[in-house]
């Protein structure tokens, strides 16, 4: 009997935990039909070349792994010597580095936990795993590198259902992508709690915004839901900036499964891949010509002279600076003509989760300015100070859970009549 078993054509795409429905739609959208959504995250199978494609087009998934094995274990020296039978050869090079991480999960019926004490030992183990294969099949051993390796590897291990049993599935997984695909590269600046583009990606999904629809971020910070919104509209790939730098300087593209056996000793995936690359950046192009004739409006504002700094150079370096409007004014009374469109604002949460006076009354003012001047469109509050949003004297149509970063967070939306 085999002891472990090779995955083919599933992968996993991670992403902030309360937007998994989402997410699990965007793969959809880029033809991707078998999904299985977990928390933080959801499984798809495909061919190669379309997990490819959808590194390139993602706004929502914060990495992709590929799963490589599966295998069954009862304690930690079951997980070395089932490590240590694979052909790591074949996923990469000696000369090349790698790191182990170890998630710990429950068991499918979530009725019991991991009954290993330490992910740090698990990984230690996996790890002793992989050197020992290399050092017997070529009499040296690759090196681990825990900041940039060539190949990052990730465990999920969890129990199986069965109260009586005590073997736990272990999945291997590698990630395709390096850096996290939420940065987009177009922060130049620092600035205090910003939200991460792909769970700003998802806020703009999960108010609906459509394309003929004006959108205004009130309170803008360093402008990641403008721009968010922007990409969205213009249907840009998430990767746009790799992609334009790619085709413009030359530069190499920062995903590390191109420099993966899995990628570099299949020929076919690599034309299949630049092919669906070529059509990446036509999108592009289509994508800003169409902002730029666009009728509708996204309106940024932020009374902050430094954060206007910080939001002005990100448009620019997003290249959306033709497309954006930026005002620096008063939240609570700024007021511009908005028809049937999206109204957001993602007001500071305090320094401690709770009831804070000038927030009190920010929260307030807010909600006032919302109902006097912005009538007939739908507005959203983003918001990880829950207590707050009672301070908003307006009357809740949807309330929708998500986190940020650890903080429980509400985006809660508010029909103007």
């Amino acid at each position: 009997m085999k002891e472990v078993t090779k995955i083919k054509d599933t992968f996993f795409a991670s992403c902030p935990v309360g937007i998994e429905e989402v997410l699990e739609l965007e793969l959809k959208d880029k033809g991707i039909k078998k999904t299985t959504k977990f928390k933080g995250g959801v499984q798809f199978e495909c061919y190669p070349q379309f997990a490819l494609n959808f590194i390139l087009h993602t706004k929502l998934a914060s990495r992709v792994y590929k799963t490589l094995f599966h295998f069954v274990i009862k304690n930690e020296d079951d997980l070395y010597y089932r490590c240590k039978e694979i052909k790591w050869k074949s996923v990469f090079n000696l000369d090349q580095t790698f790191k182990v991480q170890t998630l710990q999960g429950n068991s499918p019926n979530n009725q019991k936990r991991s009954k290993f004490k330490s992910s740090i030992f698990l990984s230690q183990k996996f790890k002793d795993g992989i050197v020992d294969n290399f050092r017997e099949t070529t009499n040296k051993r690759p090196d681990v590198d825990t900041v940039s390796p060539n190949a990052s590897l990730l465990l999920r291990v969890t129990p199986q259902d069965n109260e009586f049993s005590q073997k736990e599935d272990v999945s291997v997984l590698i990630d395709l992508c390096g850096e996290a695909l939420s940065k987009r590269g177009y922060k130049v600046r620092g600035f205090k709690a910003p939200l991460r583009e792909n769970l700003a990606s998802a806020i703009v999904a999960l108010t609906q915004h459509k394309e003929d629809q004006d959108f205004l971020d009130l309170m803008s910070g360093s402008g990641t839901l403008v721009i968010e919104a922007a990409l969205r509209k213009g249907n840009i790939p998430g990767a746009y900036l790799q992609i334009l730098d790619h085709f413009e300087f030359g530069d190499e593209l920062g995903f590390s499964f191109t420099t993966l056996n899995v990628y570099t000793k299949d020929e076919k995936l690599q034309k299949d891949f630049k092919n669906f690359l070529d059509e990446a950046h036509k999108s592009i192009d289509k994508g800003l010509a169409a902002l730029k004739a666009s009728k509708s409006k996204i309106i940024a504002n932020d009374i902050d002279r430094y954060t206007k700094t910080t939001l002005l150079d990100n448009i620019e370096s997003a290249k959306l600076e033709d497309i954006i409007e930026v005002h620096t004014e008063d939240a609570t009374d700024f007021s511009t003509q908005i028809n049937n469109g999206i109204i957001i604002a993602n007001p500071p949460y305090g320094e401690r989760l709770g009831i804070d006076d000038d927030l009190e009354s920010l929260y307030h003012d807010l909600g006032e300015n919302l109902k006097q001047n912005f009538k007939g469109n739908t507005a959203y509050i983003f918001t990880g100070n829950l207590p707050l949003i009672k301070k908003i004297s307006l009357q809740t149509s949807k309330k929708i859970i998500l986190f940020n970063g650890n903080i429980e967070s509400r985006l809660v939306e508010y029909k103007l009549f």
